[in-house]
């Protein structure tokens, strides 16, 4: 399943870059009918370099001034042509190409000799792979959509602060996290508290910021990843280790609703002990939410996994406390 991902999404970078070369040459069409000296000036640049490239290649024993000296000329020619530009009111970059993305040049993978995937195409992949993932939903929940009137003033048990006051509170925490993001002390975060009090929605806001910053991110729902996992596993080995390489590695891992997931033997507590302990051990970022209390996740989960969830050196613990607040959207 992987490769025939990766082929697809490389054919769409192919297009991509086939889009941008068709727009430059409308635009150096444009030009040479409005602006024709732009045009001989394009062409007298490129003789240049040609010849520049010429005595390298050619004479290697030519001497330095002499090279810097065409390089001079280049550069100067650069400069009227960019004056002319902006002289008849166009971009001084009209006549190059446009990337959606300058680091990889729509190729989808940087670096030489070594190449290794862009970015951008890790993401693509993890939205191609994770299409359950639901980030469509960061469009709508994300921190500038978050409004404290949905949580009422109701006081909260051993605290001096009333739900909204936690959950706004709460909010300018997680915002300040993400600003450090990737380079905060502890890399985990534990949601618990029960339903509709905001976990859910919070994640989204994470997963939108971190995502605004250039990191990748899967924000998938313990159910859907563990059957994903399951099912990979007993049909096809690669595409179980392509998965559970990607959960590795993806710079912020997000997993909500921790034990809504079917529980068969052993297979869910083992994969997901994997994920954690090697997250953990990557110093990578894991956020969870749940619905369960700690005494209730020591239960169903194994030792191994709760002491990596509940050790406060890596995990913020973050209790979510008060009213459904979606119980009280529909009584109004």
């Amino acid at each position: 399943m992987s490769k025939f991902i990766l082929r697809d999404i490389l054919q769409e970078y192919d297009e991509i870059r086939r889009e941008a070369a068709q727009a430059l040459d409308l635009r150096r069409q444009e030009i040479a009918e409005k602006v024709p000296e732009v045009v001989k000036i394009h062409q007298d640049m490129i003789d240049l370099m040609a010849q520049r490239s010429r005595e390298i290649i050619l004479n290697p024993n030519t001497s330095s001034d002499a090279i810097d000296q065409l390089q001079e000329q280049i550069t100067r020619l650069k400069a009227r042509q960019l004056q002319l530009l902006e002289k008849k009111g166009y971009p001084r970059d009209y006549l190059e190409i446009k990337y959606r993305c300058s680091h990889c040049q729509d190729t989808g993978y940087v670096g030489y000799p070594v190449r290794e995937k862009c970015r951008c195409l890790i993401q693509r992949l993890l939205e191609k792979t994770y299409q359950m993932s639901n980030i469509q939903e960061l469009d709508r929940e994300n921190f500038s959509t978050f409004d404290p009137m949905v949580f009422p003033e109701e006081p909260l048990e051993n605290s001096k602060l009333n739900q909204r006051q936690y959950m706004v509170q709460l909010r300018d925490r997680l915002i300040d996290y993400v600003s450090e993001f990737p380079d905060n002390d502890k890399r985990t975060i534990l949601f618990t508290g029960k339903t509709g009090l905001g976990k859910t929605f919070l994640l989204n806001c994470m997963a939108k910021a971190i995502m605004d910053k250039g990191y990748t991110v899967i924000r998938i729902s313990a159910y859907k990843l563990f059957d994903q996992l399951f099912y990979s596993a007993i049909s096809d080995k690669s595409d179980y280790e392509s998965l559970q390489s990607q959960l590795f590695e993806v710079d912020a891992l997000i997993i909500d609703d921790l034990g809504t997931e079917t529980r068969r033997n052993n297979y869910t507590t083992e994969d997901l002990f994997n994920i954690i302990n090697e997250r953990t051990m990557l110093r990578s970022h894991t956020f969870l939410s749940t619905n369960l209390g700690l005494s209730e996740l020591k239960q169903r989960y194994s030792d191994r996994i709760t002491s990596r969830l509940f050790d406060t050196s890596n995990t913020m613990l973050i209790r979510f406390q008060g009213n459904d607040i979606r119980l009280r959207q529909t009584a109004k």
